[in-house]
């Protein structure tokens, strides 16, 4: 399978990992981590493989994107929604209930 890279490729690669995330694309990532963390506790809660969690290794550039978009998505809520005490609120209980796990790491 002979395939053939050229500058266009190359420079269309380059664009789209230098772009920022947009509030969209930042919910949709909130949005799948949650999903996770829902099949995660779903699992713990039936009885299935508790040391799997800690034999699990997340790549670094994994757990950057984590802290990044976190802390965009974050920042994000603090600014434009219209409860602060409820935003606080929730970020309280993800930092203490997700974010600890990969801060640990």
């Amino acid at each position: 399978m002979g395939l053939e890279v050229d500058d266009d490729d190359v420079e269309e690669l380059v664009e789209e990992h230098s772009k920022e995330l947009s509030t969209e694309e930042l919910l949709e990532l909130h949005k799948e981590e949650n999903e996770t963390l829902k099949q995660s506790l779903t699992s713990e809660e039936s009885g299935e493989d508790e040391d799997k969690e800690e034999s699990h290794i997340i790549p670094a550039k994994d757990l950057k994107d984590v802290f990044f978009c976190w802390s965009k998505l974050s920042k994000l809520a603090e600014d434009y929604h219209p409860d602060v005490g409820s935003v606080e609120k929730a970020i309280s209980v993800f930092n203490d209930n997700v974010m600890n796990y990969f801060w640990k790491v």
